[in-house]
């Protein structure tokens, strides 16, 4: 049971009601707790969710990486089914699961930044070695969305774990209309 409960519908502010235009999932409906940021948060999510440098993929195995290395069934849950609708494999989120960020089951590219992204969110600084092995792939835009999606997804991770917010996890192409509704405004 959640430590604060999610609020229905109707008590969301009418900005985020507006942005979703649809079902609103559990972390947003606990975020609408703090009215004033609950909207910006939201703009946030959907603007990185779907107007990315990233592609889908990498964007999906980064959120799974955020969600093992922060210990966030949530997001783990949530993002399960969109990495499945987007081209991640099985394999490849076993290997997440398991913190085998060096498996043969992802790309050179994908490799790095994996392994990049689980070292910056476990500590605040990321070795010479990791990052020339990300930046021998990714532009700098994508680096820095990378490090903003964990900085993103820490703060989902939080909110859900200490509060022990409730899984949610939907139908997979149901997040992804979802993000891109709140995306246009």
């Amino acid at each position: 049971m959640s430590r604060i409960p999610c609020l229905d519908t109707e008590a969301l502010p009418e900005a985020l009601r507006s942005l979703s235009q649809g079902r609103i999932i559990n972390v947003y409906r606990t975020l609408g707790h703090a009215p004033r940021s609950v909207t910006q948060i939201a703009r946030l999510g959907a603007s990185l969710f779907a107007d990315a440098s990233l592609d889908a993929i990498d964007r999906e195995l980064l959120i799974l990486t955020y969600g093992t290395v922060f210990e966030a069934e949530y997001e783990w849950a949530q993002h399960v089914p969109i990495s499945r609708a987007v081209g991640v494999t099985d394999e490849q989120r076993t290997a997440l699961r398991a913190k085998r960020y060096d498996a043969d089951v992802f790309t050179p590219a994908q490799r790095a930044l994996v392994t990049f992204a689980a070292a910056a969110a476990a500590a605040p600084v990321v070795d010479d070695a990791r990052y020339a092995a990300v930046s021998a792939h990714y532009t700098e835009e994508q680096i820095v969305e990378t490090l903003v999606l964990a900085g993103f997804y820490y703060l989902l991770a939080r909110v859900c774990t200490v509060l022990d917010v409730g899984i949610d996890a939907a139908d997979s192409d149901e997040l992804v209309r979802m993000a891109q509704s709140m995306h246009g405004d």
